[in-house]
């Protein structure tokens, strides 16, 4: 099987790669907080594992993971979702009072510098179609991908398209929680030596006190118990589980993936 590695070909197979289909996939997500049973690096690594099947699928390279990402400041509302009193007022990203260690989470502007001189060097490379693989799910970083995205797509010859690894698999979904059942489940498929349910207590979780919300608190619709919704609980995640969120993202970025360069096929044809 060929190495899609980037830091692993010399410059002739890179140049090779490229010019059999010129795509670059640039894995990416902050070293942050999941809660006290699951790694740091939860997503990263999430969007390293998505970007490494889904490669094999159209082509292409991938680059080193960047260990990079950002956050912004939880409003009002979203604090007293989340179950906080008056005296808690500042709270950036995951990072509630109570957790033991702080996540890596750049300013905005300096998380947009770093993916931008990725794409410049990747633009100078004429690499024509650079795939962002963004395992974190923040409002903001996912604006700041996007912003780059669409200036780079118009500027240089490159076209930028931004992917996620948030795959559902029904409607009914609590993906767009935090350290939850979905993102324990992924973690318990890919990299299970890194997963210690022991770590959380027996009985309910209350949001305030991990850094763990499902969907409905993000959607400042929380239960009156102020703990995570039970179809939610990280401690039913099952890595089989995992499995069906990845394959659902892996389908979602190879169909993105193939869209554009199809796109970008037929623009070439052009006379």
């Amino acid at each position: 099987m060929r190495d899609f590695r980037y830091e692993n070909l010399r410059p002739d197979e890179i140049i090779k790669e490229r010019e059999n289909r010129s795509i670059i996939y640039l894995p990416l997500g902050p070293l942050e907080w999941h809660g006290p049973a699951m790694p740091m690096g939860t997503d990263p690594v999430l969007a390293e594992v998505a970007a490494q099947e889904a490669v094999q699928k159209t082509g292409g390279l991938v680059l080193p993971t960047l260990y990079a990402g950002t956050e912004r400041e939880r409003s009002e509302e979203l604090l007293h979702a989340m179950g906080f009193g008056e005296d808690v007022t500042y709270v950036i990203g995951q990072d509630v009072p109570k957790n033991t260690l702080k996540s890596f989470y750049f300013r905005e502007e300096v998380f947009a510098l770093i993916v931008r001189e990725y794409l410049r060097i990747l633009s100078e490379q004429d690499f024509r179609l650079i795939v962002i693989v963004n395992g974190h799910g923040a409002a903001n970083q996912i604006e700041t991908l996007q912003r780059l995205a669409v200036e780079f797509s118009h500027e240089t010859g490159s076209r930028v398209i931004v992917t996620g690894t948030f795959g559902r698999i029904s409607e009914m979904d609590d993906y767009e929680g935090h350290g939850t059942k979905a993102e324990t489940s992924l973690q318990m498929y890919v990299r299970p030596e890194n997963v210690d349910l022991h770590m959380l207590p027996d009985g309910p979780l209350k949001n305030t006190d991990f850094g763990i919300n499902g969907g409905k608190v993000y959607a400042l619709q929380p239960n009156e118990t102020g703990t995570i919704e039970k179809e939610c609980d990280p401690r039913d995640a099952s890595a089989q589980l995992g499995r069906q969120y990845l394959d659902a993202a892996v389908q979602e970025i190879v169909k993105a993936v193939m869209g554009q360069w199809e796109q970008i096929q037929k623009e070439d044809r052009k006379p």
